[in-house]
């Protein structure tokens, strides 16, 4: 048995139903997004695609409100989804739900996958679901940090996106083709990297903090945590799942530079200045998590996303800094 099927089965299954090659579905302005109306022990969705959130006996969606009259919105991509977590009650927006004191509760606008440009054209095409909104938190800024190394034909003027070889393979033929799916572009160094994302992030963050002030809501930016920006050794758990993944030629192979400590606080500190000239909130996750997270404490299922516990405990340490 693989260490993973032996300490998070449920990441077997995401890859079986939310993965490129799994249940996704192709859709116009978005690129692709969850399934709709998907059931399972592990996840369900309503009948536009975003997940259940699930607390005290009772489940509620974006598309399925179930009576809801006002909300708080935790916006992002696959973290904010749940990807790691073993079934839709162990979700970050479930969990705050449960441990929040407040009465609204949590809204999962989780997108798999997606990039800053695609987070806020979930929220542009959807804002007519939404119910009275106090409050949004947007848990991001990896996808887009990974996605900046693309070459700069892939990248345009809003930014790569995953799967975007497919989409331009599919639509090119002959030079054009050959132009984006050939291109002998170098690297970038990792510095404009840092500087691409950030730029790129805050320029969507500002039409955000726009929603958020016409909504009477207040924005909070959470930078969201990798292990490596948490602590530089996992606990036990950790370790023995990121040695398998490892082996698999996966994250570390493509994006172990962005580990390093030293990137986590560039972009970090270029993010929290810009959120702050727009005027909204910023948290730096996982420097939160490091001020709490014991070295024995099993908090990620891979790299970037949860366990169960992982959920509860960042749900917490999110209510403490913002609640």
């Amino acid at each position: 048995m693989s260490v993973r099927a032996e300490l998070t089965p449920q990441m077997l299954r995401y890859e079986a139903e939310f993965t490129d090659d799994g249940e996704i579905r192709w859709l116009p302005y978005l690129m692709y997004f969850h399934p709709a109306a998907y059931s399972s022990e592990t996840v369900s969705t309503d009948r536009s695609g975003f997940r259940y959130s699930e607390a005290a006996g009772r489940k509620y969606s974006v598309a399925d409100l179930r009576g809801i009259t006002a909300a708080r919105l935790l916006a992002g991509s696959s973290t904010v989804f749940g990807i790691g977590a073993s079934s839709d009650a162990w979700t970050l927006s479930s969990r705050l739900t449960e441990r929040d004191p407040r009465h609204e509760p949590w809204l999962n606008f989780g997108g798999r996958s997606f990039n800053s440009a695609q987070e806020l054209s979930l929220l542009t095409l959807n804002l007519h679901l939404l119910p009275e909104i106090r409050e949004i938190v947007l848990f991001s800024g990896f996808n887009n940090l990974g996605l900046a190394r693309l070459p700069a034909a892939l990248r345009g003027e809003h930014g790569a996106f995953f799967n975007c070889t497919q989409f331009f393979e599919a639509l090119g033929n002959g030079r054009s083709k050959r132009r984006f799916l050939h291109s002998a572009e170098p690297v970038p160094a990792m510095g404009r990297q840092i500087a691409y994302a950030a730029e790129l992030t805050l320029r969507h963050l500002a039409a955000w903090q726009i929603f958020a002030t016409h909504l009477g809501a207040r924005l909070t930016y959470v930078l969201q945590p990798l292990s490596g920006w948490v602590r530089a050794k996992g606990c036990p758990e950790e370790e023995r799942l990121f040695a398998e993944l490892d082996r698999l030629g996966r994250f570390s192979d493509t994006y172990g530079d962005i580990l390093d400590p030293e990137v986590h606080g560039r972009y970090a500190a270029l993010l929290a200045a810009g959120t702050r000239k727009l005027g909204a909130g910023f948290v730096d996750f996982a420097a939160a998590l490091a001020e709490r997270a014991g070295p024995e404490r099993w908090l990620f299922a891979d790299r970037i996303h949860f366990t169960d516990d992982g959920h509860d405990h960042a749900a917490g340490r999110l209510l403490d800094l913002i609640g």
